[in-house]
């Protein structure tokens, strides 16, 4: 019978301080949350501060580089499609072929 009820005691306690942990785990997360809260505003300018940080880092290219680059990208763009267009051109007559011949 004491067993019991020493059990049964020790228990409620156990229960007790388990809710007492759950609590104070809970007003710890609710009070790091409201301290972390920071205003829009100031989130706004802070970024916009790490913003102007980072584009002083950037190596910007020069005139002759954005041209070289542009003439690349233009030749590329014109061999790709010119490609693509022969390759058109064959698979479409290919078809045509292929169904004339069936029908």
């Amino acid at each position: 019978m004491i067993n019991r009820e020493l059990r049964r005691s020790q228990d409620k306690t156990k229960a007790a301080a388990q809710k007492q942990r759950v609590a104070a785990q809970q007003k710890k997360k609710t009070t790091q949350k409201k301290a972390e809260k920071v205003s829009w505003w100031k989130r706004t300018t802070q970024f916009l501060k790490d913003v102007r940080i980072e584009l002083k880092k950037v190596i910007w290219p020069s005139k002759d580089e954005v041209t070289n680059y542009t003439a690349v990208v233009l030749v590329t763009v014109a061999v790709v499609s010119t490609f693509l267009l022969v390759i058109d051109y064959i698979l479409t007559h290919l078809l045509q072929l292929i169904t004339k011949g069936l029908f």
